[in-house]
């Protein structure tokens, strides 16, 4: 099998921040703010990336690099035991990346409708009804899950338009990928400025932008909002998926590692900030439009993107396409190199399982088989699969994940710290040592574990769908993720 290398270190960060700053830094991290105080999250935040973000990302970084395998075989290297737990993060990756293409198809759309209104000087379409429109016109979502939906032609069709551009940006692994992300990681810096300083100047903009810099120094001290910053910080940095593990392997094993990771960890913050001003903005100006506090108009997730944002944008008192069209390819940006990301953190532990085929074609094969899978979340019913499904990964899946990474980083940690000294050109050296890394690994053990607990002591419940057979598609979600991956494990001698 051939070897892969990034160019350069400006490429791999560049790619690297394409994958963490992803449709999470636009939807959630600003519901974050707002809902966990303003300006004590932001303190929390940072103070947590600092602790422990900083330092999970610069090891699975630097395991990948020292070891030159991918996940599964990453993690064999430091105790046998702990290759089935590569391979369950690979299969997280997987099942998030079939729902995650859907979404890149939902804004494509979106993209298609804001041209056509820019070519034509045509009124948005959906300037009488945002919410109406995306939840009826473009998912044809159904009433419950037990009843089939229509299925949404536009939706899927971007859904396949997105899996061909996804298999044409890594279907030669780096080669292709920085090509990609030398557009698509860099011009987000651009639109979400150009957006942040609109929405910012807006009438009542500043209403909503006051959720940023107010800090409440009572709610800086509840455990709440610290535990909030951890999972965010845990959640945008791409961690416990192996995709960084993944793009470390791809680096030459000469290559620094703590400076470029840190201005990965800089990057995607910049992103997250330009966001939330944007956001903040724009619902402040909403919120002034309709005559009703910041928080009436305060929404996250999906409803955020496709309803909140729309809405605003219609609103605006000029060029309401321009800004239309702006949002939705900044929207795409951030999402393909994410989903870029995914595919390159299976296709590569795949390559380095079965070398006798060509990268091509373990990228189709990936994309083929993932990308049927997806077409499923194109009919009405399927949403609320969807919403639950990402719940189960997300709350179980990543953060049990995480913690037996951290348990494997303690295992090694002298002897991935010399490595990591060996490649450390950082000015901050003398911060960045091992007993940083120490400290950093133990608290993720803590912060983690503590938010794998609360979500079981909920029990099985979720968004309305307590005691209904709909949290089964969760639970069976993550059995075929641990059952396949024990099972491969199990086969798998080397």
């Amino acid at each position: 099998m051939k070897k892969f290398h990034w160019d350069n270190k400006w490429i791999f960060i560049l790619a690297a921040i394409g994958s963490a700053a992803g449709l999470g830094n636009l939807w959630r991290f600003p519901y974050q703010v707002y809902d966990n105080w303003g300006g004590a999250f932001i303190i929390a935040y940072l103070v947590i990336l600092l602790l422990i973000g900083l330092g999970l990302l610069i090891w699975e970084i630097a395991l990948g690099q020292y070891t030159q395998k991918w996940a599964p075989y990453a993690l064999w290297s430091v105790k046998k035991y702990f290759k089935w737990i590569g391979w369950a993060g690979i299969f997280t990756a997987a099942v998030i990346l079939t729902y995650y293409a859907v979404v890149i198809g939902w804004g494509l759309d979106y993209l298609w409708y804001s041209t056509h209104s820019l070519l034509t000087s045509s009124v948005l379409p959906w300037a009488n009804n945002a919410k109406d429109f995306f939840f009826w016109n473009v998912l044809q979502l159904t009433q419950w899950i037990e009843t089939l939906g229509n299925l949404s032609i536009p939706v899927l069709l971007w859904t396949i338009a997105t899996w061909i551009l996804i298999y044409f940006a890594t279907f030669k692994s780096t080669k292709s990928v920085w090509k990609v992300v030398l557009v698509t990681a860099t011009l987000p810096f651009l639109t979400l400025l150009i957006l942040a300083i609109r929405w910012a100047t807006l009438p009542g903009a500043m209403d909503g932008l006051n959720y940023l810099w107010t800090i409440d120094v009572d709610k800086l001290w509840t455990l709440s909002t610290w535990v909030a910053a951890a999972g965010q910080i845990f959640f945008t940095l791409s961690l416990a998926m192996w995709i960084m593990i993944a793009y470390g392997a791809l680096k030459k094993p000469e290559s620094e590692i703590v400076q470029s990771t840190i201005l990965v960890a800089l990057g995607n913050t910049i992103i997250s900030f330009l966001s939330a001003i944007a956001v903040f903005g724009t619902l402040g100006y909403l919120a002034m439009q309709k005559w009703v506090p910041v928080e009436k108009v305060v929404a996250g997730g999906p409803s955020l993107v496709f309803v909140t944002i729309p809405e605003t944008i219609h609103l605006l008192p000029a060029l309401q396409s321009l800004f239309a069209v702006i949002f939705f390819i900044t929207v795409f940006f951030l999402a393909i190199d994410s989903a870029m990301s995914l595919v390159e953190a299976v296709g590569v532990a795949l390559r380095n399982k079965f070398k006798n085929l060509k990268t091509e074609i373990w990228t189709l094969i990936v994309v083929v088989i993932l990308g049927i899978s997806s077409l499923l979340y194109t009919f009405g019913n399927w949403l609320y699969v969807l919403d639950i499904v990402d719940h189960f990964v997300t709350a179980y899946s990543m953060l049990f994940i995480g913690i037996m990474e951290a348990i494997a980083f303690l295992l090694i940690w002298r002897k991935l710290w010399e490595f990591i000294d060996q490649h450390n050109t950082c000015l901050f050296k003398a911060i960045i040592n091992k007993w940083y890394f120490l400290v950093s690994w133990i608290l993720s053990i803590i912060v983690l574990g503590y938010l794998l607990y609360k979500n079981i002591a909920s029990g099985l419940s979720y968004g309305g769908y307590e005691n209904s057979y709909l949290v089964m598609y969760g639970v069976y979600t993550l059995v075929g993720i641990y059952g396949v991956s024990i099972l491969l494990n199990l086969i798998d001698k080397e």
